[in-house]
């Protein structure tokens, strides 16, 4: 055999090692020097929004996100923290060849508000998509251009806006008188239109002349018919029945709900799913209890009103939506804003003061809250302000 044909031979056995090699790093084996053996462990992916945070394990600091840590099989106690935001702490199970990721989406501590609107804002209203926003002014004056800004606005949070408008919204007229401020505001399932009381706008273009409905109830039950349409599409995914009404997040993974039985969650997933969310699930309902169910882990959390922070009756009246990530809650009391993982785990108080609990709305983007409150307004005004996350 000549020296070519060696060469040739060992390189192929080179480039087989190190290809053997590289997929068991990346399966997660490490030499075992003292032992001299290959060891399985299992990777940790830390990673945080905003990045750059230091990731603590069993209360030691070993990285910043964004990272990959190769740790033996075992539990941890990880804590993602930045200076100037919430904590993001959990404890994990690290199997071996398996890897876990953080996700972790900090909130800031410090409030930063800013107005949206001046000349106060009446009964604002969030559409059915959640990226716009109809509200009434009525304590306005005319403008220099003679233009009255009286009437009904819409702001629009939408994602298909141009990227210069995206963070500060779009505010457009769609009525020019006062006469239908404070009158209840209804959105059409297709957002085109508006109910204001008994007219009916279109919610592109100025209405110079609404269009006044006598009865009210045919076009209601119209609406309500596709309201349900889209709604039993939804219930369709659901591989459990569930004795509740459902509100599902917005990627439609994840169903809130409060139990209206009692009963027993059967399980459908027969096989472990690597990765998965270590918080506890319970699939034992209580009749009043609010629960997550995870349509992909087929795993259930109940999510406990006692353990909010705050002043005394904090997690009395909370009213839970879901936040546009989907991996979040939104928490609302008399008195305070929360922003929760959607397993009730991780709560970042985003407000606490003076805001209608009626009018708390999530930016499409997740980049600002928008709250109504009479705060720096002339008194018995209330204004539409942000509350910047990003």
């Amino acid at each position: 055999m000549n020296r070519a044909t060696l060469a040739i031979i060992g390189t192929v056995v080179l480039i087989v090692l190190a290809t053997f090699t590289a997929i068991f790093l990346a399966r997660g084996y490490r030499f075992d020097i003292i032992n001299k053996s290959v060891q399985p462990t299992g990777i940790l992916v830390t990673t945080s929004d905003p990045d750059g945070a230091g990731i603590w394990i069993d209360g030691k600091l070993k990285t910043a996100t964004n990272n990959t840590i190769n740790l033996d099989p075992g539990t941890y106690q990880v804590r993602i923290h930045k200076e100037g935001f919430s904590d993001w702490e959990k404890k994990i199970t690290i199997r071996k060849e398996e890897v876990f990721k953080t996700n972790a989406f900090l909130f800031p501590s410090l409030v930063d508000l800013r107005p949206l609107t001046f000349s106060g804002a009446v009964n604002p209203v969030l559409s059915l998509d959640h990226t716009k926003i109809v509200y009434g002014v009525a304590s306005a004056s005319a403008r220099l251009d003679g233009t009255n800004p009286n009437g009904l606005w819409i702001l629009d949070m939408g994602r298909n806006l141009p990227v210069s408008l995206l963070n500060g919204g779009d505010l457009r007229q769609i009525y020019a008188q006062k006469n239908l401020v404070g009158k209840n505001l209804l959105w059409s399932p297709d957002e085109k239109e508006i109910l204001a009381g008994n007219y009916l706008l279109e919610t592109d273009k100025i209405n110079l002349d609404p269009i006044f409905i006598a009865s009210l109830s045919a076009t209601l039950d119209t609406w309500q018919d596709q309201k349900t349409l889209r709604q039993n599409a939804q219930l369709a995914k659901m591989p459990l029945k569930i004795p509740a009404e459902l509100k599902f997040s917005p990627d439609g993974t994840k169903v809130l709900y409060t139990a209206t039985v009692s009963a027993t969650l059967a399980k459908y997933l027969t096989t472990y799913l690597p990765g998965t969310n270590p918080t506890p699930e319970i699939r034992t309902l209580t009749t009043g209890n609010t629960y997550v169910y995870d349509l992909k882990e087929d795993r259930n959390y109940e999510i406990q009103n006692s353990k909010l922070p705050g002043p005394t009756g904090a997690g009395k009246n909370q009213n839970l939506s879901w936040f546009p990530s989907s991996r979040h809650l939104l928490s609302v009391t008399e008195n305070q804003i929360s922003v929760m993982e959607f397993d009730g785990t991780n709560q970042s108080i985003i407000f606490s003061g003076q805001f209608d609990p009626k009018a708390v709305f999530v930016w499409p983007n997740w980049s600002k809250i928008v709250i109504l409150t009479p705060l720096g307004s002339p008194k018995g005004q209330e204004n539409l302000y942000t509350i910047n996350l990003r």
